[in-house]
């Protein structure tokens, strides 16, 4: 039986102990010890206060605790003498029905292990086979004691953190709050959040998000390109399978969001479904996509576009500023980037992508509104524009006889500007601006600048680059400049699904009291555009705060906005209908 957080802050003492027994093996002296650390604001910080008061006990007792756990598939375990709980997760990896040969060899290494180091194995099973036991335990048996003890309290942590999962309960959007800024704990700078691939710090992330769906009663693994995959099978063995997901690396000082969102948000509702006894009539996967933003090797959509099939194996060999290859930083992190091809899904087999993601702009802030159904990801062209013209002494050129670089691009950025506006739905940004060589004396000879055209329709998009690249053509013969053309992206538009978004915005009617829902394009691109390859794809956004800023430290979202956003989606995996 859950029991909600608050009413767990509400009792004294020895309601406390008592409501937490046996989450840590015949140890309430842990939870008298955390305690006075209350209330806890979330089931993560009571987490905290636990373990820590474990690993501020002595030595003697924490040895006490470790000897508390019974043996893996063990004398007591094979008699039923066992607290409940381990009886569960022993049975739950498959612990009850080892074969004589494995039975043999567990018995063999339990005994090994503990002439050795005086204390039983300890591993946090769930997500385990016996194979993997098996294993972990004939490798860590080559460790030094240090290390094992120090191994043995981080797993009790662990299958404290499972066992609590299904104790204590709290309200959705608190615990989404909660864990995303657990996730931005984990960070390569210190003081902002920066999180790039296959780094030590987004290797710890993964392994925290593979922990949390396997609390949510998933199977889960990460795979050769670093995703993080979750699946829950539904009630028909033959059913296709909904994919939901974002992604887990940042920008540079980036925000806690971004991305994440979309993977934590379906964690808790799976869970919930799993808590209450929903099954869903389909199988559904989350992915905690590896690499989106690209920061590291300068490539996007490294993680879904594995699960797509349309991961360019030549990436292999694109290197970091530090020199290190893909390929080499995959073999570091312990995959296999020979099997990467292995994992493209079969598009049959896949149902639908549906994301969730903040929506990383202000519209619905400014509208009032929680929640929006994305209509279509804006295709996006960007170009590099070289402007020569004529450098000259500031004080000696007449003006009727300049060709002043910066002067044409000045007039390019106003030209931006003015035709974007006039095209539906286009938006257009001349982000970089540079006269190089530049001195304060001397007429410029020569500007680069950049331009980004994005659109949810790409007629459109295409409607106004022929007005903006006229216009510019007239304007170089007209300024006697030379203004040379570069385009360096272009990716088309990915329209979400009619049935989808419809399904998104009736779920958002029921359980939002939110009328009209609000239907707007996706200006930031997502890992949803490289799904659509293969499947019918679909977005739901969620308010920003701070203006909407993203990829920014400030970038923020509320526990209410985010309960509203689990409760729309809870509502549309129970409802939506899912072609056979």
């Amino acid at each position: 039986m859950l029991i909600p957080l608050s009413e767990l802050n509400a009792l004294d003492r020895t309601g406390f102990v008592a409501a937490l027994d046996g989450i840590y093996e015949h140890s309430p002296w842990v939870a008298e010890a955390a305690i006075d650390g209350g209330p806890f604001q979330s089931r993560l910080e009571l987490l905290d206060a636990l373990n820590a008061a474990m690993f501020a006990a002595p030595r003697n007792t924490q040895l006490a605790l470790i000897c508390a756990h019974p043996e893996l598939a063990g004398k007591a375990a094979i008699a039923g003498d066992i607290t409940e709980e381990s009886q569960r997760e022993q049975s739950g990896a498959g612990l009850n029905r080892c074969t004589p040969a494995e039975f043999e060899r567990l018995h063999t290494l339990n005994a090994a292990y503990r002439a050795r180091f005086g204390f039983p194995f300890i591993i946090a099973v769930k997500g385990h086979s016996r194979a993997s036991i098996i294993a972990a335990m004939a490798d860590r048996l080559l460790n030094d004691e240090a290390v094992e003890f120090a191994r043995a309290l981080h797993e009790i942590g662990r299958i404290a953190a499972f066992r609590l999962v299904d104790r204590i309960s709290e309200p959705a959007g608190d615990e989404i709050i909660a864990m995303c800024e657990r996730l931005a704990w984990l960070s390569e700078q210190g003081g902002a959040l920066t999180c790039t691939c296959m780094t030590p710090v987004h290797q710890a992330t993964a392994g925290l998000l593979r922990d949390w769906m396997l609390e949510a009663g998933l199977d889960a693994h990460i795979d050769a390109i670093g995703n993080v995959v979750g699946r829950w099978p539904g009630l028909h063995s033959d059913a296709r399978t909904l994919i939901t997901g974002s992604h887990y690396d940042t920008v540079i000082n980036g925000g806690r969001y971004d991305g994440r969102l979309g993977i934590v948000l379906p964690i808790v509702a799976v869970r919930r479904l799993r808590q209450t006894g929903t099954r869903l009539p389909f199988d559904i996967e989350i992915v905690a996509f590896s690499d989106e933003e690209g920061v590291r090797f300068k490539s996007t959509f490294l993680g879904s576009s594995a699960l797509a099939g349309h991961f360019d194996p030549m990436l292999l060999a694109r290197r970091d500023s530090e020199g290190v290859s893909l390929a080499e930083a995959l073999q570091q992190a312990g995959h296999d980037a020979a099997t990467i091809p292995q994992l493209a899904r079969d598009p049959a087999q896949v149902a639908a992508f549906v994301e969730v993601h903040i929506e990383q702009g202000p519209v619905l802030l400014d509208e009032g509104r929680p929640l929006g159904v994305v209509t279509a990801i804006n295709g996006a062209e960007r170009h590099l524009l070289s402007i020569t013209g004529l450098a000259g002494h500031a004080g000696t050129v007449p003006m009727n006889l300049r060709r002043d670089a910066a002067a044409a691009a000045a007039e390019v950025v106003l030209a931006v500007e003015r035709i974007a506006s006039r095209h539906d739905g286009v938006v257009a940004t001349v982000g970089t601006l540079t006269v190089p060589n530049g001195a304060v004396n001397v007429i410029p000879g020569r500007c680069e600048l950049s331009i980004d055209l994005r659109a949810p329709d790409d007629t459109q998009r295409a409607a106004a680059a022929a007005e903006l690249f006229a216009f510019i053509e007239a304007l170089a013969q007209r300024r006697g400049v030379v203004i040379d053309c570069r385009k360096v992206h272009d990716v088309a538009a990915t329209p979400c699904d009619p049935a989808l978004q419809q399904a998104l915005a009736a779920a958002i009617g029921r359980t939002a009291d939110q009328a009209p829902v609000r239907h707007l394009p996706s200006g930031a691109g997502h890992d949803a555009m490289m799904m659509a390859r293969i499947a019918p794809v679909a977005m739901l956004f969620v308010r920003c705060g701070n203006g909407g800023i993203s990829h920014h430290p400030e970038e923020t979202m509320t526990a209410d906005d985010a309960q509203l956003a689990a409760a729309a989606f809870i509502d549309f995996l129970t409802t939506v209908k899912v072609p056979a």
